[in-house]
């Protein structure tokens, strides 16, 4: 996933604004490619904002972003930064994990 690695580059400034965040986290939940059905998105929560919900949020992706988003735009400016950084270590273990699974053409030959 290309895009991944674009939100990788915004999040490695200092403090990107909340507004980048919130648009990058709602991308990464809606995207069916990273999490193929709605409860997956439960280890992508508890590994970046260490935050659960009741099991009848994950019925629908868009009151997870809800959820999500108040959750990020009520955090303190400390918490945000621990976020960010959680959410950046989450996006590029999703790319490492997307090379390996690629295939090379060469790989048969050998």
């Amino acid at each position: 996933m290309e895009v991944l690695k674009i939100y990788r580059n915004e999040l490695k400034n200092t403090k990107p604004p909340k507004y980048k965040m919130i648009g990058i986290v709602s991308e990464i939940i809606l995207s069916t490619e990273l999490f193929e059905k709605n409860i997956d998105i439960k280890v992508f929560l508890k590994e970046v904002f260490d935050k659960e919900f009741n099991l009848y949020v994950y019925a629908s992706r868009t009151l997870v972003i809800s959820r999500t988003i108040r959750h990020i735009a009520e955090c303190e400016d400390k918490q945000y930064l621990v976020y960010k950084n959680n959410l950046y270590k989450f996006i590029v273990k999703q790319i490492d994990n997307s090379k390996s699974k690629q295939k090379n053409t060469f790989d048969g030959w050998l």
